[in-house]
């Protein structure tokens, strides 16, 4: 509460949800925590992830400007592009070629290699036309 600027009562209503955050106690905890606004705002969440950290702000900015968190369920949205990725590995790196090795960890398509599939064999006419028959 010291740290912060204000009374110990005035930390605990804070902490029990019984007293609203100012704007200055905002500032406080942003600065004393190294947490981002957004989450201390944020009544849903009970512990801060990588991404509140006021250090990744920049990423955080990112995937909330992507529209990504306004998708239903982001991580089935996510998880079909990884597959997406996957099943069109060789195309994908050929057009994304720029991609780090952290982007393609993250899209299930880092240190793998290209997914091949066996060609089915050629019917008997196919192989005989082939043949010359």
């Amino acid at each position: 509460a010291r740290a912060l600027g204000v009374s110990p009562q005035t930390a605990t209503d804070i902490c029990k949800g019984r007293s609203a955050i100012t704007l200055p106690h905002l500032r406080n905890l942003i600065s004393f925590f190294d947490i981002r606004a957004e989450f201390w705002l944020d009544d849903e969440r009970l512990a801060p992830g990588d991404v509140d950290q006021v250090a990744n702000k920049a990423a955080a900015d990112a995937i909330e400007g992507s529209g990504l968190l306004g998708s239903e369920d982001p991580t089935r949205l996510l998880a079909s592009l990884r597959t997406f990725a996957r099943d069109r590995r060789e195309t994908f790196e050929a057009q994304f070629p720029e991609l780090t090795d952290a982007e393609r960890a993250l899209l299930g398509v880092a240190n793998a290699p290209a997914a091949t599939t066996a060609q089915p064999a050629p019917a008997a006419a196919d192989a005989a036309h082939a043949a010359g028959g």
